[in-house]
């Protein structure tokens, strides 16, 4: 592809990141509506949202160029705006934003891994699923609550976008997740913005751990 048409499908990537990320919150505001109507009181300001969209966008086109790859991975993207959105406002992650992109993210990969002749990556994603589950479904007893149900579906189905990219990024993308999580948890404690007992959204973490992680190579 030239420098010209290379420049082009830059922009698309963006302009068409920017549009799901739109059309991602205002899914999220109408669920935020549904699960607590007193959960967020204004509208959610789309001009960030689109902005974020739209880099990463870009970033996953640089990344995976035109591919099943940049396909899943700009779903799983769209997935983790959403949910943070929504888990930010409401404590909860909707099963069904989870569940819809296993179902097409794994097939997808599923197929870009037999496409590159390499099937190793399907096993990696599946154990990745397997192990992040049981890890965290312990977790979550150990927690008693700390770690709720949304959190338990939605890190193995993170897992299995990364474990396709390889264990490190497993690795990367969850633990980058949990320091994160902890510093700000560690910052709001210290500032008095919360205390042992304040719930705080875990969903958002994990999200921005994948993300960065899908990006490290």
């Amino acid at each position: 592809m030239s420098s010209a048409g290379l420049e082009l499908a830059t922009i698309l990537s963006a302009l068409v990141g920017a549009v799901v990320a739109m059309r991602r919150s205002r899914r999220a505001q109408r669920t935020i509506t549904k699960l607590d109507a007193l959960a967020l009181r204004k509208p959610i300001n789309r001009a960030p949202v689109a902005l974020l969209g739209g880099l990463l966008g870009a970033l996953t086109f640089d990344r995976f160029g035109f591919s099943l790859e940049m396909v899943a991975y700009g779903l799983m993207i769209a997935m983790c705006i959403e949910q943070s959105i929504i888990d930010y406002a409401t404590h909860r992650l909707p099963r069904g934003v989870t569940f819809r992109a296993a179902i097409v993210g794994g097939p997808l990969l599923a197929l870009a891994a037999i496409n590159h002749d390499d099937n190793g990556r399907i096993g990696v994603m599946f154990a990745s699923f397997i192990v992040t589950l049981l890890l965290f479904a312990m977790l979550s007893a150990l927690s008693k609550g700390g770690i709720g149900g949304g959190d338990v579906r939605l890190a193995p189905v993170l897992a299995m976008f990364l474990g396709w990219l390889g264990a490190s990024h497993v690795y990367i993308g969850l633990g980058s997740g949990f320091i994160l999580g902890g510093v700000v948890a560690a910052g709001m404690l210290v500032a008095h913005h919360a205390s042992t007992s304040t719930r705080i959204a875990f969903g958002p973490f994990l999200c921005i751990g994948a993300v960065f992680a899908v990006f490290v190579q």
